[in-house]
């Protein structure tokens, strides 16, 4: 696990970097932070502290103790951020200023640091900040953002510090870590099905019955379990997403039972099914060959219930490794058991879709619950974060019960 060095300066956004501590040190990693007298006005150091970092402030001239503390923080980090890092630490640090602890603790370091900028975004078009960034670039140092988005401010544009979750995925991915588990034989090649995005049952040419997914939480898995080093089949429903590098195989399924046909048909050489597509529970009974003229008069039609398509791959293939997911409005967790157990699934992954949350978003919360009943909550997050859980959770849950 890696030693980090995280460098607090003032910013409204450094409330982000509390979150990115946890994730942090939840992981294994080590932490250490240096809060600037600037940072102190958005962050304090009990907050920092009860995230599992060690905090040192910068009180150099006060405590005659901490004379060396740059020096020993500067040896003992591994990776060294400055998140978020204000226009004026920037500043500072293209020119070499050594003013306080953290400007110290750059300059007695021979890693170069990662910046995860966060300004008003004036501040940051501003042509000093740009020349200031292209010195620090030029010296090789990782600029992380900043990126659009609604400001404290009110304004929305370019200056927002980026995520604590996708900053904590850029870091994993800088690192090139896999988990540790993935050492096991059991892992090797192993065929992972996936389906994602919505269906549609059709009314009429024209119309159908359809849901909101957008196919993001079902494309993100695939991707992040590419680059776990499976063989993932993608089933794919209605979506307006690019096809993700990398896969074994790429399949498009519109309907609920093209779904489900593709399903059967994909997973006799699988070992995990993972069913993240909204499929439609149900479908018009007398499809209309032409389309359905409109009148003055109310209409109905006659619905059918679809086949269940992941308690059918159950069915057929008890042994297979099977995850559902459960979008509910209410009594989320109770309906989510339900539906384990029913089901008979191995594990399921429930979130709360009222309120028009979740759907086409790039972030979600879910629950995690296996066939034990164990649960692991998340905090809400960007949904590429999500599926790295889900991934290590079912993962190691998959191990135990192999």
């Amino acid at each position: 696990m890696a030693k980090i060095l995280i460098g607090i300066t003032g910013s409204i956004a450094a409330t982000k970097t509390i979150i990115l501590i946890h994730m942090f040190t939840k992981n294994g990693h080590q932490c250490k932070t240096i809060v600037t007298n600037d940072g102190l006005n958005f962050v304090t150091p009990m907050s920092v502290n009860s995230m599992g970092a060690e905090v040192f402030i910068d009180d150099l001239k006060s405590n005659s103790d901490n004379a060396m503390k740059h020096i020993d923080l500067a040896r003992w980090a591994e990776h060294i951020f400055i998140v978020p890092a204000s226009a004026n630490t920037i500043a500072k640090l293209a020119h070499g200023f050594a003013d306080n602890l953290l400007m110290m603790t750059l300059l007695a370091s021979n890693i170069k640091p990662i910046i995860v900028p966060a300004m008003n975004q004036q501040m940051w078009k501003n042509n000093f900040t740009q020349k200031n960034i292209s010195i620090l670039k030029e010296l090789d140092i990782k600029i992380w953002g900043p990126k659009a988005g609604l400001q404290a401010c009110g304004d929305n544009d370019v200056g927002r510090m980026l995520e604590a979750d996708e900053i904590y995925l850029k870091f994993m991915e800088l690192l090139n870590e896999k988990p540790d588990f993935l050492s096991n034989e059991v892992f090797n090649d192993l065929n992972i099905v996936i389906t994602a995005g919505s269906t549609r049952e059709a009314i009429d040419p024209v119309r159908y019955i359809g849901n909101h997914s957008s196919g993001k939480m079902g494309y993100v898995l695939a991707e992040e379990a590419v680059k776990l080093g499976f063989k993932v089949t993608l089933i794919s429903g209605i979506t307006n997403i690019e096809k993700p590098n990398g896969l074994y195989k790429f399949i498009v399924a519109k309907s609920a039972e093209e779904m489900l046909d593709c399903s059967l048909a994909q997973v006799k050489n699988a070992s995990i099914f993972i069913s993240c597509a909204a499929i439609s529970d149900y479908k018009v009974v007398n499809y209309s060959a032409q389309k359905i003229k409109k009148t003055n008069k109310v209409i109905s039609m006659k619905l059918t219930l679809n086949v269940d398509v992941v308690s059918h791959i159950k069915s057929v293939f008890p042994k297979l490794f099977v995850v559902g997911f459960a979008a509910e409005t209410e009594n989320i967790i109770d309906n989510a058991i339900r539906k384990l157990k029913n089901k008979n699934l191995d594990m399921i992954i429930a979130n709360d879709v009222s309120n028009g949350q979740v759907f086409d978003k790039d972030t979600s919360q879910v629950i995690i619950i296996n066939k034990e009943l164990q649960q692991f909550k998340s905090e809400c997050a960007n949904k590429r974060y999500l599926a790295e859980i889900i991934l290590k959770n079912l993962c190691q849950y998959y191990l135990i019960n192999k």
